[in-house]
């Protein structure tokens, strides 16, 4: 090798360390991204039927409900239970990517719910509170 294809070499390689160094000292900053649902007769304004992130985003939902239900976000183990009238709030950090449901199961009246069983023939497929409906939202974790 010659002296001038050895100063080419260590100038690659400081360079080289250089960038990297840049790189590894400047912090990525994960997004805080809030939204605010208003559940209203099980179901959302249009504005807020859909949630868009990044992965690694710190996601906080501000959820108020007219109805006491349950939320829960598919494939991501998020859960909240909400009372009517109560705030709550969620927090999570998107961690995959894709698009993943939200749905809302209203919470059924247990007296209202046994006057339907003893009403019911048990043969006729009764609602629940946890067969799939229509999402209430979606959100979508979209690679950085």
């Amino acid at each position: 090798m010659t002296a001038y294809a050895a100063l080419r070499l260590a100038r690659c390689v400081v360079m080289y360390a250089v960038l990297a160094s840049a790189f590894a000292a400047s912090p990525v900053h994960a997004a805080e991204r809030t939204f605010d649902l208003t559940v209203v007769n099980g179901v959302l304004p249009a504005a807020q039927r859909s949630m868009r992130v990044e992965k690694g985003d710190l996601v906080r939902w501000r959820i108020v409900s007219d109805g006491p239900g349950d939320l829960h976000l598919h494939a991501y183990r998020v859960e909240a239970r909400v009372s009517a009238g109560v705030p709550a709030e969620v927090t999570f950090t998107a961690h995959a990517t894709g698009r993943f449901r939200v749905e809302w199961h209203a919470v059924v009246d247990k007296a209202v719910d046994k006057s339907v069983d003893k009403a019911a023939s048990g043969t006729a497929p009764r609602a629940s509170a946890h067969h799939h409906a229509p999402p209430l939202t979606t959100l979508e974790v979209r690679p950085k």
